[in-house]
């Protein structure tokens, strides 16, 4: 079979498992959602091996949306590392099989007792520790021999970021909360930068009647590519280099041009804590370069997509 072919049917197989899962879904998650809303200590991941590696991307996830969680390694924790559990935390707890020997140990000598397990079947050891237990059962592995922990970690991994959804929008965490936790990187600045931390405020003007070689030399002196028509207190328009040239194209006379006849009478405002991200998709969406900061009766300043892609 064409590789393509092979990937793709694959994809497709872990895609129908999933929604197989939802449909025949009777898991009490509200119970399992609330229990984290009530806590008053941590949210601590645990799981043996793949379902290890789901766990630590989970604890990832719930931290950078305001839970303060982390991973314990099970087997750490059954020499040593179970001082890191306190009473006061809510265990998240992922098994497949839910008979992971050194997991059933953490929770067998765990301080804290509120347990939500994820393991294949409600009759699993680790559902017997659970005080929520959410059964993540898929009819087969995507790997070929139906061993390979694949679907069953896709599932599980799927079932902890629909909760952590849930939790967010139950606690109407914004983006400027999200951003309080990303504040690096061209994550953290997509988020934290607005309008008025890139705007250029020296925004050049012309009058209404200004004729075409003084909006040439303003244009050339502001180096913006633009011009302004009005004032900072009533903008009547923005030329912009592209203007002028078709003006010029369907005006023979370039003696009769002036301001009030060239460019564009509405042009695009913003307020300046508009983020960056935002920004750029009006761009796009738009297929401009330049919008300005402010309102017709207060300009503030001007951004333009290079500012932002510098």
């Amino acid at each position: 079979m064409e590789i393509n072919a092979l990937i793709i049917r694959s994809i497709e197989a872990q895609a129908n498992s999933l929604l197989d899962l939802a449909h025949r879904d009777s898991n009490d998650y509200q119970r399992a959602v609330e229990l984290i809303l009530g806590m008053s200590g941590k949210l601590v991941f645990t799981g043996m091996g793949k379902s290890g590696i789901i766990a630590r991307k989970l604890a990832a996830t719930f931290s950078s949306t305001g839970v303060p969680s982390f991973f314990v390694h099970p087997g750490e924790a059954y020499h040593g590392d179970l001082g890191m559990i306190e009473a006061n935390d809510v265990l998240f707890a992922l098994s497949n099989s839910g008979e992971t020997p050194e997991l059933l140990n953490l929770l067998k000598y765990s301080r804290s007792k509120k347990v939500i397990g994820v393991s294949h079947s409600n009759d699993s050891s680790l559902a017997s520790f659970a005080t929520v237990h959410l059964e993540c059962k898929v009819d087969k592995e995507v790997c070929p021999l139906n061993l390979a922990p694949t679907t069953s970690t896709t599932a599980a991994l799927v079932m902890g970021d629909a909760i952590c959804a849930a939790l967010m929008e139950l606690k109407k965490f914004s983006k400027d909360d999200f951003a309080q936790f990303h504040p690096g990187g061209a994550l953290g600045r997509s988020l934290l930068t607005k309008a008025k931390d890139v705007m250029l405020t020296d925004v050049p003007l012309v009058a209404p009647e200004a004729n075409l070689n003084e909006v040439l030399l303003r244009i050339s002196e502001g180096r913006l590519g633009l011009v302004g028509v009005g004032t900072s207190t009533n903008i009547q328009g923005v030329i912009t280099d592209g203007d002028i040239r078709r003006a010029m194209a369907t005006t023979q006379n370039h003696h009769a041009l002036f301001a009030r006849d060239m460019g564009s009478k509405t042009p695009i405002f913003i307020d300046e804590n508009m983020g960056l991200s935002e920004m750029d998709r009006l761009f796009r969406e738009r297929k401009i370069v330049t919008v300005l900061v402010g309102s017709p009766q207060q300009l503030k300043g001007v951004v333009q997509f290079y500012d932002i892609h510098g």
